[in-house]
């Protein structure tokens, strides 16, 4: 008994996806080849959205994210008993959320 091996090495393969993988490698061997044509120079761009989310990013960094002084007054209201929760207030609210979602 002979066998054979299929003369199309992607046999198992769709058509469409023999056309991805071809796409894929071509897309690769070009940028390869881009790579070897620029050496050792390199530049980079940088975009304005780019410099605008470094900026924002700054500029968040300077904020507290807390308050420490309110944090310690919840604290000891809580410790003390002398802390509220308004029950009402926080379904209002949490019902005012959901609608905002919707």
């Amino acid at each position: 008994m002979e066998i054979r091996q299929p003369t199309n090495n992607n046999a198992g393969l769709s058509a469409s996806t023999d056309k991805k993988a071809d796409a894929a490698q071509n897309a690769a061997s070009e940028k390869a080849s881009a790579t070897q044509k620029t050496g050792d120079s390199s530049t980079v761009t940088v975009t304005d959205s780019a410099l605008k989310l470094l900026q924002i990013e700054k500029t968040l960094a300077d904020i507290s994210g807390f308050d420490a002084e309110k944090v310690e007054s919840i604290k000891q209201a809580l410790s003390d008993g002398s802390y509220t929760i308004n029950a009402d207030s926080i379904a209002e609210k949490l019902i005012s959320f959901e609608r905002d979602l919707a």
